[in-house]
């Protein structure tokens, strides 16, 4: 029987990219708890995507490629916990427009301290020269076609 944590059978890239990014997820986590109750990297990640003048809902969802009601989900469970306000708006009032409060904007400065920690590691382990390399080519990758 094989032991399920024989990574040497799954060792593609899809793994390998999974492995970093669950380096960068425990580094926003690491200390998050004691900082920002309550939050997940989920939510990090969507608290990033609010613009300072706020967004609607639907660009939102649209942008994190969840559907309407998920996303409103998380917004409501943001906006209890003090990281997001919504209004509707006045000239259409079917539509939820959403910010960020000031703890949600010291959430989204915490994360982005916690990624380019990780960079500065990744960027000292690899070396400057194969740092830019991989961030480039993960550009590239990620680009539409």
């Amino acid at each position: 029987m094989t032991s399920v944590n024989d990574a040497s059978q799954t060792d593609h890239v899809a793994r390998l990219l999974g492995e970093a990014l669950r380096r960068v997820r425990q580094e926003i986590l690491s200390t998050s708890e004691e900082h920002f109750p309550g939050l997940r990297v989920s939510h990090y990640r969507l608290l990033e995507l609010i613009p300072p003048e706020g967004a609607r809902i639907t660009d939102l969802a649209e942008v994190a490629l969840m559907t309407k009601q998920g996303l409103g989900q998380h917004v409501d469970y943001l906006q209890k916990l003090g990281y997001t306000t919504s209004d509707r708006l006045p000239e259409d009032r079917r539509v939820r427009l959403v910010r960020r409060t000031t703890t949600g904007d010291a959430a989204v400065a915490y994360s982005h301290a916690a990624i380019a920690r990780i960079e500065q590691t990744w960027s000292t382990r690899l070396g400057p020269t194969r740092y830019a390399t991989l961030r480039q080519t993960l550009q590239e990758l990620g680009a539409t076609p």
